[in-house]
């Protein structure tokens, strides 16, 4: 079972142990009736805000880390966070449709194939739907940013850059950087697609690392495209 499947079964055995509606208390958090309804239930939205899970911690007098899947901050660290946490929440308050996309670590304690990649979540990263369509027209539910790991891709990615990756890309349409499954771990290598045959030249930036030619196509397990790469200063 996975860790937001986990906090939803929480919740809901919680309201049911205290006796609660999940209406109420979904207008009691400011929302609409059905919101922990359709969070638990549909999974929609895929996790709670902060700002709602920490109220409903309060109000269910429950640690607020049972309510997310991800480790949140704890002591001194925590009371910086909560800072930011206001000031970020103020500003959610004049743009309430911010889209949260999540943050993972490709050096998290979950390793192997892009399916267990996904347990990695270190946070989140919160933007507009009209920033997020000034960058590309991927859909926000299909980007996620991965903290990378490896030299493999260096000088273009280095170890600890941030990628930005559409998942919704299965198959290397046309030439650029993919995350792919390879024997069993994540991998980020360059694609780039011979067009007279359909041939495939699998490389790594890092020219210590070899290269590789398929036939084509259908055995790649292509994960995502890498669209963004945040590459940190000296």
């Amino acid at each position: 079972m996975d860790k937001l499947q986990q906090v939803r079964d929480f919740l809901e055995n919680t309201v049911k142990e205290k006796g609660l509606s999940l209406n109420a208390l979904s207008l009691k958090l400011g929302k609409n009736s059905t919101y922990l309804f359709h969070f638990i239930k549909r999974h929609s939205p895929k996790r709670l805000d902060e700002t709602t899970r920490r109220n409903l911690a309060q109000i269910l007098n429950v640690d607020e880390q049972s309510l997310c899947d991800f480790p949140l901050p704890t002591g001194l660290i925590q009371d910086k966070f909560s800072a930011i946490s206001s000031l970020f929440n103020f500003a959610r308050n004049k743009e309430p449709n911010l889209v949260a996309i999540d943050v993972w670590d490709m050096d998290g304690p979950k390793k192997g194939r892009f399916e267990l990649l996904k347990e990695n979540i270190i946070g989140q990263i919160f933007l507009s739907p009209q920033l997020i369509r000034a960058f590309t027209p991927v859909e926000p539910q299909n980007l996620v940013i991965i903290k990378t790991a490896g030299e493999s891709m260096t000088p273009t990615i280095n170890s600890g850059d941030m990628i930005w990756l559409d998942t919704s890309c299965s198959t290397p349409s046309a030439d650029g950087i993919y995350m792919l499954n390879a024997s069993g771990d994540v991998i980020i290598r360059r694609l780039q697609i011979n067009p007279f045959d359909g041939s495939i030249e699998v490389s790594s930036d890092n020219k210590a690392y070899r290269s590789f030619n398929m036939k084509d196509h259908k055995n790649l397990h292509v994960c995502g495209k890498v669209l963004f790469v945040t590459n940190k200063l000296a």
